[in-house]
């Protein structure tokens, strides 16, 4: 049974390191409205924060599971450890799975209760794009279910919930993070290819080959700090906001150097979790960014 587990365990199982992509699109698009001089509820903000990472979690459990299920994750030392390192058990994680979902359906429904009914559509929305990506991903599809989950969704659900409205505009902030997001996927993959070939699946990775992947690598971590750039020329965000990407771009630079070396046959075992700690690093240099420019 799930309680029988200590609370490290189940903590663990969620992979909370790659709880900043769901973070991001939360934090990130309340700053830009607060920044853009919209008055903002923090409480709500903490609110909807808490409700997508739940459903993080819940497509973290369910993606393990599947790639277990489908023989994608066979070896602990590679990957999710979740089931194939004794976290939990398959039925488990499946059992978790659902008491997340449930969780963040809850937490859903009481910001529709909040808001209006017309928030119902991107909880729906959501809901089916985390219990259908494992089908996704194995199609070469999971790279847009990860930019529509964590992306567009998010940064106009969050922005609906703080405005009342479907405000569009926010979505000028989405490119500052999505593609990071998205790298963690596509890092994943790309370690992956082998043994996801061997599984008879077939992720955007495997199907464009790893030079090609490299360079969509490339792109999916240098893209957000350029169009940092762009939002400061087309006065979208303030020019301060220049100098608050250089910790980002400095482990865009290192990612990119892992990325590049696996045509060498070095690893990038863990590139995931470094592209991960990149989406983190620059969430937090964003974010302060656009509450310093407040000020000037």
């Amino acid at each position: 049974m799930i309680m029988k587990h200590s609370i490290k365990q189940l903590w663990l199982a969620m992979r909370p390191w790659s709880f900043p992509v769901s973070v991001a699109p939360v934090v990130l698009t309340a700053a830009f409205l607060k920044a853009s001089g919209i008055d903002i509820s923090y409480g709500m903000t903490l609110w909807t924060l808490w409700g997508i990472v739940l459903f993080h979690a819940a497509g973290n459990l369910f993606s393990d599971y599947f790639d277990f299920r489908k023989g994608v994750d066979t070896d602990p030392a590679v990957g999710s450890a979740t089931i194939t390192g004794g976290l939990l058990t398959a039925r488990e994680t499946m059992i978790f799975a659902c008491i997340m979902l449930a969780l963040a359906c809850v937490c859903g429904i009481g910001l529709m209760c909040a808001v209006g009914w017309p928030l119902l559509i991107f909880g729906l929305l959501g809901a089916s794009l985390v219990v259908a990506y494992p089908w996704l991903k194995f199609h070469a599809l999971g790279d847009l279910d990860i930019l529509l989950t964590f992306g567009v969704l998010p940064t106009l659900g969050t922005a609906f919930v703080l405005t009342g409205r479907l405000d569009w505009t926010s979505l000028w902030i989405t490119p500052t993070f999505a593609t990071i997001t998205m790298a963690v996927l596509h890092a994943n993959n790309t370690r992956d290819t082998v043994r996801d070939s061997h599984a008879h699946i077939h992720t955007f990775a495997m199907l464009i080959g790893l030079r090609a992947s490299q360079w969509v690598y490339y792109v999916e971590e240098w893209l957000p700090l350029l169009w940092v750039i762009i939002c400061v020329l087309t006065a979208h965000l303030h020019w301060s906001m220049i100098l608050f990407v250089v910790p980002a771009a400095v482990l865009a630079l290192r990612n990119t150097r892992v990325m590049k070396g696996a045509s060498h046959g070095d690893n990038i075992d863990t590139l995931d979790q470094f592209t991960a700690q990149h989406q983190l690093i620059n969430t937090v240099c964003l974010l302060v960014g656009m509450l310093l420019s407040l000020l000037w």
